[in-house]
């Protein structure tokens, strides 16, 4: 039994921004439409505010079984590491032998933000100011993945480290923010790309019309944004059946009887239609990200495709 393995650099050398844009799209619409096999995501906490986490799902059903397994680490910073670590396995269709083992980081930075960017394509496809806040791997990608969807934009980043936004910046032809109040005031679009587990921004920053995306809240006690701004936002979230359970800003909004749950739409919905959001120039949209299983799924069909096709990747006995 042979497996194909692609390191992150196979990853990146054939996975695309544009590339895991299309990857997400077909996710989404495919969760929307229920075709999908989407099982619970499992979470495992650990010490010092990590959580390990298994995603596993199929694109379709008589698609190959994918799982990612990885964990978050926040006190990786102060080891030098990044904070996300991950593999992502495939099986076979028709025998369920492994078929590939991939690099799950890069995957996971390449999705999540083509998740995002896919989302405000429906809702601010005309933002003229972008915010990412964060300097970790997911506020890169996100920088890459506007270069897409808003390639007109201004991009501005802030981080607690002023040498680590302004390193981005340069290297991404975005501009370094230094006063996170005044950036968020100014921007069309927001996006937390942090590991933190209370709130970065303040309800009162946000102006009205402003779209605000959470990459950060992925579970329960992660809550990166003010549940108080959900109560005067359009909420839609990546995929509701996690998001009402996962999403901490959204968990605590509803239990504080801020927002019902009935007013809460996904990703998937609006692309196939079965719902829709046309917010008003002065309406606030808030989107939420937990991730979901089927968006590594489809990343791992595309990129298992393409390095197939080129010839990417070291094939590895495993009997």
């Amino acid at each position: 039994m042979t497996v194909r393995i692609l390191s992150a650099t196979d990853v990146r050398s054939i996975f695309t921004p544009r590339l895991a844009l299309e990857s997400q799209r077909e996710a989404f619409t495919r969760l929307g439409a229920g075709e999908a096999v989407q099982p619970p995501r499992l979470l495992v906490p650990g010490p010092d505010s990590s959580v390990s986490f298994c995603y596993s799902s199929r694109i379709a059903p008589d698609a190959p079984a994918v799982s990612k397994f990885g964990s978050v680490n926040p006190a990786n910073a102060a080891r030098g590491l990044g904070a996300v670590h991950s593999v992502i396995t495939v099986l076979d269709a028709e025998t369920g032998a492994p078929r590939a083992i991939i690099n799950g980081d890069s995957v996971t930075g390449l999705r999540t933000s083509a998740a995002t960017t896919l989302a405000m394509q429906q809702v601010a496809p005309d933002a003229e100011n972008v915010l990412v806040v964060g300097t970790g791997a997911q506020a890169r990608a996100h920088l890459d993945a506007f270069d897409v969807t808003h390639p007109d934009a201004e991009f501005w980043i802030f981080g607690r480290s002023t040498s680590a936004a302004e390193e981005i910046a340069l290297h991404h032809g975005a501009r370094a923010a230094h006063d996170l109040p005044q950036a968020v005031r100014r921007a069309d679009i927001v996006v937390l790309c942090t590991s933190s587990l209370t709130p970065v921004i303040e309800d009162s920053w946000v102006t009205d019309g402003t779209t605000v995306a959470s990459v950060g809240s992925f579970a329960p006690d992660r809550v990166e944004l003010p549940p108080s701004l959900l109560s005067r936002s359009t909420v839609v979230v990546d995929y509701r059946p996690s998001a009402l359970t996962d999403s901490g800003p959204l968990v605590e909004a509803i239990a504080s009887g801020l927002v019902a749950a009935d007013r809460i739409t996904d990703l998937g919905s609006l692309l196939t239609g079965a719902s829709s959001v046309t917010p008003a120039a002065a309406d606030t949209v808030t989107y939420l990200s937990v991730g979901v299983g089927a968006q590594d799924a489809a990343a791992a069909r595309f990129v298992l495709a393409a390095a197939e096709e080129q010839n990417v990747g070291t094939q590895a006995a495993l009997d």
